[in-house]
């Protein structure tokens, strides 16, 4: 699993400008509704709106960016503990609830890892006191132990 895409984000435009399949796949986590766009309005929006155009640029370099900073923080020598706390983080949107929760084998897909270690390592996050598990949502209690492990 790469991310967890959020209301309004927008999916596979990388793919239309290139004129390809979109070669992920997409789970829904909660029912969701969705709109299409065909290739030709598209390209219609960016040759007749310089707006357009634009919001189409912020897009992609949005989408590069994220995908940049997700293949460093997989890549770079870090522990796992550290991308677990990494992705709570970024999970919860500088809440202390996370927005969704996903399963123990989706978070381990996310930090390149087992569903046995997320779980291990979950419980001892835990047992510390930075977090409190239950079965449908994940509380942070010290945001700035999570930002140490990271």
């Amino acid at each position: 699993m790469l991310r967890v895409a959020e209301t309004g984000d927008v999916l596979g435009l990388n793919s239309v400008l290139r004129n390809c399949s979109y070669e992920t796949t997409v789970k829904t986590l909660e029912p969701c509704r969705t709109d299409f766009m065909s290739r030709l309005e598209l390209i219609n929006l960016l040759q007749h709106s310089s707006a357009g155009a634009y919001a189409i640029l912020r897009l992609l370099s949005q989408e590069l960016t994220e995908l940049t900073d997700r293949a460093k923080s997989l890549l770079l020598p870090q522990t796992v503990s550290g991308r677990l706390a990494r992705l709570l983080l970024e999970l919860s949107n500088d809440t202390s609830r996370l927005a969704r929760v996903l399963t123990h084998e989706e978070i381990a897909q996310m930090i390149c890892s087992s569903r046995e270690t997320v779980t291990r390592l979950l419980a001892k996050f835990s047992k510390q006191k930075v977090i409190s598990v239950t079965l449908d949502t994940i509380l942070i209690h010290d945001r700035h132990a999570l930002e140490k492990i990271t």
